[in-house]
């Protein structure tokens, strides 16, 4: 097998998917490819690197998704951006962790920018509301993440009584376009 940063990168998904980070270091990916841990660092020079990476390569996914939508807005960025980050587990801990200006990163950043400024928003106030809008995201997936790994740990029944969950297990979709639409609704009110 010829050994090269993508393939690294998806033995990683793989061992995300199945172990999640906590689980993955450079020893256990080595032993997943059947290699031994030096000859990874010669693509990545160590786990952080690794991990940003990976980032990247999710990144160019969404990237390769959003060439395909015509007229984009934040409403569509957001929704790719989260049905990516749901494919590898403990992707928004990976994207919290790591540099955000890799090459793919920057490309999504500058779009949610003009998104932004399409919605209204100043140039002023563009920094926070990006990063607000990219947190909302990460956060969502995280905890969606979080639900669907600890189905035995149930909320407590006087909180279950009288709020649903903090992702709507039932219509998680639902939830999160609830959560997207508050987050835009409240860009344009502020940019009046």
């Amino acid at each position: 097998m010829k050994l090269d940063q993508q393939t690294i990168q998806l033995a990683a998904i793989t061992l995300l998917n199945e172990n999640g980070l906590e689980a993955l270091s450079m020893r256990s990916l080595a032993k997943a490819l059947d290699v031994k841990a030096a000859s990874l660092y010669f693509h990545f020079k160590n786990r952080n690197a690794l991990m940003e990476g990976i980032a990247e390569l999710i990144s160019g996914r969404i990237c390769q998704r959003l060439v395909k939508v015509k007229d984009c807005d934040f409403y569509q960025l957001a929704h790719i951006l989260r049905e990516e980050l749901k494919r590898v587990n403990d992707s928004p801990k990976i994207f919290e962790s790591t540099y955000p200006f890799t090459p793919n990163r920057t490309k999504l950043i500058m779009l949610g920018m003009k998104l932004m400024q399409d919605l209204g928003v100043d140039k002023q106030h563009l920094t926070v509301a990006g990063n607000m809008g990219n947190n909302f995201v990460l956060s969502y997936v995280a905890d969606e993440q979080y639900f669907a790994r600890d189905t035995e740990r149930q909320m407590p029944s006087e909180f279950a009584a009288q709020f649903t969950s903090p992702i709507d297990l039932a219509n998680p979709d639902e939830a999160f376009d609830y959560g997207l639409n508050v987050f835009i609704h409240g860009l344009q009110a502020t940019a009046k």
